[in-house]
Formats: structure tokens, sequence, C-alpha cells
């Protein structure tokens, strides 16, 4: 406890020095350090924004980074990403959070995300470092834009910010133009081992789905801070979907192959999908701004005759504009499947 104290007792000197005042998502004001180089994003949402705008500045992880929901690897991202630490989570399914390990890394600066459930006991475990914490909602699409901004005035990376803003603002405004007349796609989202887990229609897993012209055939009331709701194969048939999503390859190859899901619209039809996830997910688990292209994916895949876009070229631009990769035409196929 000494320990931590000492540390708090350092960081709020130095702090002192040198400062100035931001407007966070929740219109409060934040003093920060006027050159922030330390960050820690409390949360994967976080820690993938900071990646996107200002690499540089991160202190560590959540988790590792490359995990089941992702294929993170040097072909899409930096080696210094990969090989940050983990400082640890203060969620479920990774490494408990240490204040005092927290503390060593001498963050200047904590991104908490808004929509996080866990948001109220977060809040009040940072707190107690007194390292100053920046709220930043990014649950809906269209809070993306402004968080790109927000952070990107935070980090010193205005440009930076604003840039990826208009981009991901223009995504936006045309795939809501574009799905507003037509009719949702009812689609079912399997997760879990057996395909049989999945959201509510209201869950923020499922955001990037229902915002790109989709209507989950699975209305609940979350039950759980996961999510993943079980449901039977019954229930299944009775939803009959037009499109299937899916997160796991391992499901993917199992429910196309499986006569008894051959029963279903979306299997007789061919219209199963399989998340991209390099090199983070596109669409959830956690819901970062890989769904700027994310959006425009699904828009492809729910209204192929209305949301028509040269997706190949649209995937180009996004990782060269926000991960600094340029991709041949080949890997832009390996990321989505040769069929889509």
């Amino acid at each position: 406890m000494k320990a931590i104290v000492h540390l708090i007792l350092l960081s709020v000197i130095a702090f002192s020095l040198s400062a100035k005042t931001i407007t966070d998502m929740d219109n409060h004001p934040v003093t920060i350090p006027d050159h922030v180089d330390r960050v820690f994003g409390s949360s994967p949402p976080m820690n993938y924004l900071l990646y996107a705008i200002k690499p540089d500045t991160m202190v560590g992880l959540n988790f590792a980074a490359k995990n089941p929901n992702n294929s993170a690897d040097e072909q899409f991202l930096s080696k210094s990403f990969l090989s940050l630490p983990v400082v640890g989570s203060f969620h479920g399914g990774g490494q408990s959070i240490n204040l005092e390990t927290l503390m060593a890394y001498k963050p200047q600066l904590i991104l908490v995300w808004k929509d996080d459930m866990l948001v109220q006991t977060v809040s009040r475990e940072i707190e107690k470092t007194k390292i100053p914490t920046l709220s930043v909602s990014f649950r809906e699409v269209s809070d993306m834009p402004k968080a790109f901004r927000l952070v990107g005035e935070a980090l010193g990376a205005q440009k930076r910010g604003d840039v990826l803003a208009l981009y991901s603002q223009k995504v936006i405004h045309e795939v809501q133009t574009s799905v507003a007349k037509v009719k949702p796609t009812r689609y079912y989202y399997a997760e879990g081992t057996d395909g049989l887990s999945t959201e509510c229609d209201t869950s923020f897993h499922v955001e990037a789905l229902n915002f790109a012209g989709g209507e989950n055939v699975h209305k609940c009331q979350q039950s759980g801070l996961l999510g993943l709701e079980k449901i039977s194969f019954e229930t299944l048939l009775t939803y009959d979907p037009e499109v299937i999503i899916v997160q796991n390859r391992a499901v993917y190859n199992d429910l196309v192959n499986d006569p008894m899901w051959q029963h279903l619209h979306a299997i007789k039809k061919g219209r199963v999908y399989l998340v991209p996830t390099a090199p983070f997910n596109w669409v959830d688990r956690p819901p970062s701004f890989m769904r700027v292209i994310g959006v425009q994916w699904l828009a492809h895949t729910f209204h192929p005759d209305t949301y028509k876009i040269d997706l190949n070229q649209r995937i180009k631009e996004f990782y060269t504009l926000f991960l600094g990769v340029k991709l041949s035409d080949q890997q832009t196929k390996n990321l989505i499947g040769e069929k889509q």
C-alpha cells in the first residue's frame, strides 16, 4: 500500500507542472498533461482506439495481443504493439488488473469506455490511482467520429483524429442512406462452440449488424454481462433467418456441412458468412474501430443489390488509412473469403 501511495504522490507532483483541459464525451472538463505519451485503455475497445490514433503512447494491453477473437500478427500490426505487456483487465476472461502494477507503468491518461457494462466499477477503481481519465462513448457506430476527434486532441494527434473522423463519418452517412428505405434483412448471429449462443437484439454486440440494415431474429433482454444467450436448435428453426453471421471458423465449417442445419433458409441459399477477424474482429468482441469497414461488409452482405460498392477497394482504403498496411487483391480475398 505504501508503494502505491508513493507512486500516486509522484504522479500528482509531475502532473501539476504542465497541464491542459479538454472536455470529454460526458461534457465534463478533464485536466491532462500538455504532452501525453503514456496511455492505458481500460478495455479492449479503448486499446484498439489508441492503436488507430497513436500506438506509440500505449503502455500495455488488457489481454494478449493475439486471442481467439482476432487474427493479430505482423502482417497487419507493428512488432511494438504485439510485444506490449499485458497489464491486466477489469473484465472477465483475462489477467485481473492490479492497481499497483498499473501505476508502475506510469500512465499519464486512462481511456474509459463509457458504454462498458462495468463502467461504474472500472471508474471507481481507476479513481483510486488519481490518474486523469477520459470517458469515451464507443457503443454506437455513430459515436466513432467524435471519439476519434476527442482522443486525437487528448494525445496531441488532432490531425490524425480529424482524418479518421472525416473518413468514418462519410462511411456512416453512406451506409445509413443506403439502407434507410430497404426492408431489414433478418439475421441470426451464431456464436459459441456450437453456433447456438447468440445476442439479444438490443445488445451492443450486434450494434454493427443492426446499423448495416439487419434485423436480429432473437428478441430478448440480455441475461448477463457477457451476452452469449443460449437457444435451442428448435427455436432457431422457428426463426429461420435469411442470413447467418458466424463468429467462429470451426463453427462455420460445422454448420455449413451439418445435415441438421440444412433445414434453414440461410443455409439452403448459401447466405452464411464468417466474420473477418484480421487483425481485429470487424464486428464485435470487441466492438472496435474495425466496425468502419465491418458495417460496409455487412451492408454489402445484407443488401448486395442496394449497397453496391467495390468492397475490395474499400478494404484496401481502410487498411491503408487505419493500419498503415497496403493490401494486394489476394489479401483482401483472404480476409473475407473467396465466395464473398
